[in-house]
């Protein structure tokens, strides 16, 4: 069961993560902060993460996945408090701690994954599940406890992140002393691994690798901000929306093996749940009626659940051993880049309308289709 200990530690990350995401409205309603602002902070951590994914991918290659997994822990215990203090009003310290989460968030998604598959005497595809169960039930119960303890607790912009931070603390104790699988030591070729170049992880992978986090930011930023108004207890809404989106995602994950033994590959199932996603939020724009978030949250979730397990998945069976850390970092990079999404479209959607924005999703997934399916079948074993 020590994959179930690596599992924890990926966890709870993820859970401070994602506790961000009923904050979003914390922050407009009780710190006056505007659309633009929180939606920037939302996306701040990229910028911490993508590095430490893509440099840390390759140096848990070199020097080991715990080697990168217990400084993750620290890091993500510092930036709650760090995010803790900016709660006092102080912007900078939002954006440092948002920026420093990521940190945490990329080191533990480049070595936690191919820790747990080193650990797991289970098969690539069960391995790529747990990874991704673990990471997701953070991402979807982190918002939940957020939202609950700043809805109903003594101080919204301090208790979530003092949660976490304790609770952080608590779990490092069990994962700290897991013992090393032993690496090679040296990391051979490039920065980019010469799989990520080739036509069969563009296509297959990196085409729609950023719709995995587009279309769980879609549900519980923009989403969330165009139907809060109609519910009493908003915080709470925005974490349940934002759990419901996440953990769906892990419910539909055990499909996804079975999905791949048909005719149309699970990444353009995922695809289809995205375009369904797209259709629902397109109602929501037009019509004003608030009900229409819940039916959007499955199929946005289920998007996300697919797409993630279906891109770990190829990624973990393309890849060389030497390079497993690399291009899962490479992989988790490209999703998200979706958290980018809310920014963009907290400019766009009140310059042209956020049905507009909708319908422009709608046309780029449906021109994905074909050339992913072309390129996944192509390569597929027979």
């Amino acid at each position: 069961m020590q994959w179930f200990r690596v599992a924890l530690g990926m966890f709870i990350i993820a859970f401070g993560a994602n506790s961000f995401a009923p904050m979003l409205l914390t922050y407009r309603y009780e710190a006056g902060l505007s659309e633009a602002t929180v939606t920037f902070l939302l996306a701040a951590y990229i910028f911490g993460l993508i590095p430490a994914l893509l440099i840390g991918g390759r140096l848990s290659d070199r020097v080991g996945r715990r080697a990168l997994m217990r400084p993750a822990l620290v890091i993500s215990a510092v930036s709650s408090l760090i995010i803790l203090y900016g709660g006092l009003g102080q912007v900078w310290a939002l954006t440092l701690g948002r920026w420093i989460c990521g940190i945490a968030v990329g080191f533990v998604m480049a070595s936690g994954a191919a820790w747990l598959r080193e650990v797991s005497d289970a098969p690539v595809a069960v391995s790529a599940r747990r990874a991704t169960i673990a990471s997701t039930a953070g991402f979807g119960g982190g918002p939940i406890v957020a939202g609950v303890l700043a809805e109903f607790g003594p101080n919204p912009l301090i208790l979530p992140w003092l949660f976490h931070a304790v609770a952080t603390v608590l779990l490092a104790l069990v994962v700290w002393r897991l013992p090393e699988v032993p690496v090679s030591g040296t990391v051979q070729g490039r920065f980019f691994p010469k799989t990520a170049l080739s036509s069969r992880f563009l296509w297959s992978v990196a085409a729609w690798a950023p719709w995995v986090f587009g279309c769980a930011s879609t549900a519980f930023a923009i989403l969330v901000s165009l139907t809060s108004s109609h519910f009493e207890h908003k915080f709470v809404f925005a974490g349940v929306v934002a759990g419901i989106t996440m953990l769906v995602g892990v419910a539909v994950q055990p499909l996804v093996p079975r999905l791949g033994s048909g005719f149309v590959p699970p990444a353009v199932v995922g695809l289809a749940f995205a375009f369904l996603g797209m259709i629902f939020s397109y109602i929501i724009a037009r019509t004003n009626q608030p009900h229409w978030i819940w039916p959007a949250a499955l199929a946005l979730g289920s998007a996300y659940g697919i797409m993630m397990v279906s891109g770990l998945r190829e990624a973990q069976m393309m890849a060389p051993p030497s390079e497993l850390g690399s291009l899962i970092g490479i992989f988790y990079s490209m999703t998200y880049l979706g958290f980018c999404v809310p920014f963009v479209v907290s400019f766009i959607g009140p310059a042209y309308g956020y049905d507009t924005v909708f319908i422009i999703g709608m046309v780029v997934i449906a021109a994905s289709v074909w050339p992913v399916t072309h390129v996944i079948k192509k390569y597929e074993p027979r």
